[in-house]
């Protein structure tokens, strides 16, 4: 029997009997579909973007106290555990935890929050995984080695010791190669090398001391996936077509920029049926290993070739609209069958087919706009809204940056909605969106620090 979105979110407020619940991640606005939840979705926390729905009183988030965003794929939280707004934003959320019976939905298990659920265990439940165990899952060529004894096609990476550097060098007789750490976020630390000179500036620095190495497939279309890890089963959810290295949308030539649901629906029904089925492969063992929740698969769709690319053993950049369509058509999302997941609800049947949601759902896709320059600005937003409410198929800005803040290098400016599909490629925009962002320039010089 099919499990409707209200049967689910009823089933999820039985499981908490009376706890509040508390989202914690990288953006306010990413909980949006935990409204549904009603009165018990009492607060947020998050390192940029305030949600609009709650009050200074139970809504905080880091750059507010900062007056600073940063970039998200380098900058962590458990990097700066003494700061002296870590510890406002550690008390803050001490303060609201101690308030009442409550649950916390975390966008990505760290270390500051498994600290903090301990100091609260008294009242608290936690619906995430525990950070030092889902930090395995982090590592790639980890995953990597496992997904490529399922019989499923990964990039043929080859990981090289530092010390044997050269022999990389050797792989560029047959053209460029793409070097990557063995963890990391949004592309950050990727590049693509083309000469040999090139090799040791853009060689990962990381402290296991090797690298991975692979060709650089410039005609692959890139694919990403999320899904949700259950006790007894796996849940699957839209596929996007990714945005990479858009260059007038983020600065590092493999960064994400964004995710084209509405491109899906271009793609072969076999094709969507394989992605969907190694989804479900990737899921399962998932599970074996240990790891519940959320999670996301990218892929790299050569011809009739899928080739695994990572695991996301979190939520994702795409959550926000992938939770969006379902929640228009009616259907449980990524957060919502996350938190049933982690609540040890069974895993619900009846669920369309993958080849069939695609279509069921409306057409979308965000292009996310980051500070691509080297210096920190005041980025004018208005000015961004007013070029792109134009476009055909705008449908909002979200994420955007508040005007007091400071916009670091890296860090998002806004995230733009459209109603249509933008990109055929995944690395490039339609003509007119690329021509509109191509030319704006909302960067506003920097204020004085205080004092100055």
């Amino acid at each position: 029997m099919r499990t409707s979105r209200e049967q689910l979110v009823r089933d999820i407020g039985r499981a908490l009997g009376s706890r509040e619940v508390y989202w914690f991640g990288t953006r306010g606005e990413d909980s949006r579909s935990l409204l549904d939840l009603g009165g018990r979705f009492t607060g947020s926390f998050t390192i940029l973007n305030r949600p609009a729905w709650f009050g200074p009183e139970n809504s905080l988030a880091y750059e507010d106290i900062t007056g600073k965003r940063v970039d998200l794929d380098v900058w962590e939280i458990d990097d700066h555990p003494q700061d002296d707004a870590t510890r406002e934003f550690r008390c803050a959320m001490l303060i609201a935890m101690a308030k009442s019976d409550h649950a916390i939905v975390p966008y990505r298990p760290c270390g500051f929050l498994s600290a903090l659920e301990f100091a609260r265990q008294d009242r608290g439940l936690s619906l995430g995984m525990f950070a030092g165990k889902q930090h395995v899952f982090e590592h790639k060529p980890w995953v990597e080695g496992a997904v490529r004894c399922l019989g499923i096609d990964v990039v043929p990476w080859r990981y090289i010791a530092d010390e044997e550097q050269l022999d990389a060098g050797y792989l560029l007789a047959d053209g460029p190669v793409v070097v990557r750490p063995s963890r990391g976020s949004g592309g950050a630390g990727m590049a693509k090398v083309e000469d040999a000179a090139d090799l040791a500036a853009l060689w990962p620095k990381a402290d296991d001391f090797f690298a991975s190495v692979s060709p650089y497939l410039p005609d692959c279309l890139p694919l990403n996936i999320g899904g949700v890890v259950w006790d007894d089963g796996v849940t699957v959810h839209y596929p996007s077509v990714q945005l990479i290295g858009i260059p007038y949308c983020v600065g590092r030539s493999f960064g994400y920029c964004g995710n084209d649901f509405a491109a899906c629906r271009d793609l072969d029904i076999k094709l969507i049926d394989q992605i969907e089925s190694t989804a479900r492969q990737i899921g399962a063992w998932l599970s074996r290993e240990g790891y519940r929740g959320a999670f996301g698969a990218d892929f790299m769709v050569d011809g009739d070739t899928v080739l695994f690319t990572e695991i996301n053993p979190r939520f994702q950049g795409s959550t926000r609209m992938s939770a969006d369509l379902s929640r228009e058509v009616g259907e449980p999302c990524l957060l919502l069958d996350h938190m049933a997941a982690m609540l040890h609800l069974p895993c619900p049947e009846g669920r369309p087919a993958l080849r069939d949601a695609v279509f069921e759902a409306p057409p979308r896709s965000q292009v996310v706009c980051h500070n691509t320059t080297d210096v920190p600005f005041v980025a004018d937003v208005w000015s961004l809204t007013v070029a792109v409410r134009s476009l055909a198929g705008f449908r909002a800005v979200e994420v955007e940056v508040d005007p007091e803040v400071i916009c670091e290098p890296g860090a998002v400016i806004a995230s733009v909605a459209f109603d249509d599909a933008v990109t055929a490629s995944g690395y490039e925009l339609r003509p007119e969106i690329g021509a509109t962002l191509g030319t704006l320039n909302v960067a506003r010089p920097t204020p004085p620090e205080k004092g100055d």
